[in-house]
């Protein structure tokens, strides 16, 4: 029997009408002994999204709307809590059922509430939740379990992964000895067939020193980051004791590089990771997450404060951990390297509820200005863990970059051939390798619709239908996926293949070659916070201003080869373009829109002469 499912109405019928979902400890990590640690988080609906003058409208037609008199207006956390939240009566009722069970509360916000205890009460009070009358209970959408000290589940609650790849170099000091130098600045290295950027290599070759000069690198604007683990000890993890110490390796990186020192503060939302034998090795990997994302957002903003925000999980203690940033309005822009493939959300018994729960987070972010960025995955199109559980790779976007509140950001390969009559300036997508399993992450939403920055830009949709092997073996149907009026991903893309990626500074050694989305996200984060501190206005959520420039006409840096002083004076055109490639299911197309790489690249310069010339023209109207 063939059935062709048209996801977008479906999905949203589901979610309105579906009962709360409940996942207890045993559901997110079989076999978890009752006594472990654990958080209950529970995710509640917000009031007023849909209303007229409701959430979305005022988001949609008020805040990133130039015509609108509200235009880049935010709102503070208190007046979005006063707006938006659900009745008291409710929160009311989920922090007594946690006490009742024995838990701790360490956190309430407008659309989750988080408690601590052990594996076993939080059981009891999800049990009881269950439960709640029904006035109480429509405001549920999800309750779970997040045991500490677990990371691989078996189980449906979900996990997140970080998106950074990793290509070993065989001779880290024969590579220093080949340094490329403009005009006595350190550019990149070429040894063997790698291309290293060095990190003021990258201010050079995304047209940063031109606003830099200006004296607009990020000063007075703050980059939140959000991993989990951080930057662990390694000699102490491997003895099952926590200690960060991403400051110091920022602090080596700094000099290292010769970069200006940073000003960091590292905060725990949910409390402080615990490191056991069933985590260690996750907690090692997330190391050099955070280590190339801090680094990376400090190098393209290096007068910007960091605040990282560690979760001890991977779980949707992340999330919670991005609504401590947002609602106690502690930074200005997010960097999300970490995601999980969409359609896992929508294998049998389907789950989208949980996607509507985050986007809330991501709503309140817009509301209140904060611009949030996510990295669009480094496995090319497609959901490659299907492979793990003896089911085919099929096409699927990462949440949550798949959010219509967060800027997506895709994969390129950076390229630059150095004369001296200038740079040859080439940059094209991270091509999906099929050997590696890798390449720059792209494609449509199952679950969100075309955002309205992207209706105005008219972005292309390259196939009408996309047929998802993995969940047609799952349903025992054909299932079918068509993307015409869904979300496309990512909104703009840069530097992420292995093979021109960066050194980071973990645990007191410079390693590389790191790459991935990872490195696209900060990078991008970095660039828009210098943008921001040369403006008299706020610009939060980037994408809507990233397709108000592309409108525009004319956006695009089109000469390859430019003069090395080109980058000293600055170019004109918001974006350099992606000139070619692919990620196994979709391509590129130069010049355009594509669920590749998205517009193309920030020409930091250019992208930020164009909003001041616009803000101006506003200004005088």
């Amino acid at each position: 029997m063939v059935k062709k499912v048209l996801l977008v109405t479906i999905l949203l019928a589901v979610a309105a009408a579906a009962q709360p979902l409940f996942f207890n400890c045993s559901s997110a990590v079989p076999g978890v002994l009752s006594n472990s640690p654990a958080h209950l988080v529970v995710w509640l609906q917000l009031a007023n999204t849909t209303a007229p003058n409701g959430l979305q409208y005022l988001l949609y037609q008020q805040y990133y709307n130039a015509s609108s008199p509200l235009f880049h207006k935010f709102i503070t956390p208190q007046q979005f809590a006063q707006w938006y939240s659900p009745p008291s009566y409710v929160f009311d009722y989920v922090k007594q059922t946690a006490a009742s069970a024995g838990l701790s509360i360490i956190g309430v916000y407008p659309m989750v509430v988080v408690a601590e205890g052990n594996a076993s009460a939080v059981d009891k009070a999800l049990a009881a939740l269950q439960q709640a009358p029904a006035d109480v209970a429509e405001w549920i959408i999800a309750g779970e379990c997040v045991p500490i000290g677990y990371f691989i589940s078996n189980g449906r609650a979900p996990t997140y992964k970080p998106t950074y790849a990793y290509a070993p170099l065989d001779n880290l000091t024969a590579a220093l000895n080949n340094v490329t130098y403009v005009g006595g600045l350190p550019l990149q290295i070429r040894y063997r067939n790698f291309e290293i950027w060095l990190p003021k290599g990258l201010q050079f070759i995304y047209d940063e020193l031109p606003l830099f000069s200006l004296g607009f690198n990020g000063r007075g604007v703050t980059i939140g980051i959000v991993d989990a683990f951080g930057d662990v000890n390694f000699t102490k993890a491997s003895q099952y004791q926590y200690q960060d110490v991403s400051a110091y390796d920022l602090a080596l990186f700094n000099r290292f590089f010769r970069l200006p020192p940073a000003q960091l503060q590292v905060v725990y939302p949910v409390g402080t990771p615990v490191i056991t034998p069933y985590n260690l090795g996750d907690a090692l990997g997330w190391s050099y997450e955070t280590a190339l994302d801090i680094e990376y957002a400090h190098t393209m903003a290096p007068g910007a404060k960091i605040v990282l925000a560690v979760a001890p999980d991977a779980g949707d203690d992340l999330f919670v951990a991005v609504e401590y940033l947002v609602n106690n309005a502690m930074v200005d822009f997010i960097s999300l390297s970490w995601g999980a493939p969409e359609d896992f959300y929508l294998a049998p018994p389907p789950a989208p509820q949980l996607l509507y729960a985050y986007d809330e987070v991501f709503m309140q972010a817009a509301a209140q200005g904060i611009g949030v960025f996510a990295s669009s995955g480094d496995w090319g199109a497609f959901n490659v863990f299907w492979q793990y559980y003896g089911l085919p790779i099929e096409p699927s976007v990462m949440y949550p970059a798949s959010d219509p509140w967060v800027t997506a950001v895709g994969g390129t390969s950076l390229h630059a051939y150095v004369s001296d009559d200038g740079v040859a300036r080439v940059e094209h997508a991270w091509n999906w390798n099929a050997k590696y399993m890798w390449g720059t992450g792209g494609g449509y939403s199952f679950v969100f619709k075309e955002t309205p920055g992207q209706m105005m830009a008219r972005i292309a949709y390259q196939r009408p239908v996309v047929y998802e092997p993995a969940l047609s073996a799952l349903y025992g149907y054909k299932y079918f996926f068509y993307p015409a009026g869904h979300r496309g991903v990512p909104d703009i893309s840069a530097d992420a293949d292995p093979y021109t990626g960066v050194l980071i500074m973990i645990n007191g050694r410079l390693l590389g070659l790191i790459g991935g989305t990872s490195l696209a996200s900060p990078l991008t984060a970095g660039m828009t916070a210098s943008i921001q501190s040369g403006l008299p206005y706020r610009i939060g959520l980037l994408a809507p201003t990233l397709y108000w420039a592309y409108s525009q006409g004319n956006a695009y840096v089109w000469s390859i080869e430019l003069p090395q002083n080109a980058f000293l004076e600055g170019l004109q055109g918001a974006f350099f373009p992606t000139l070619g490639g692919q990620n196994g299911f979709y391509t590129v197309v130069k010049g355009a829109w594509s669920p590749v790489t998205g517009i193309g690249q920030l020409n930091v310069y250019g992208f930020y002469e164009a909003l001041i010339s616009n803000n101006q023209q506003v200004s005088s109207n």
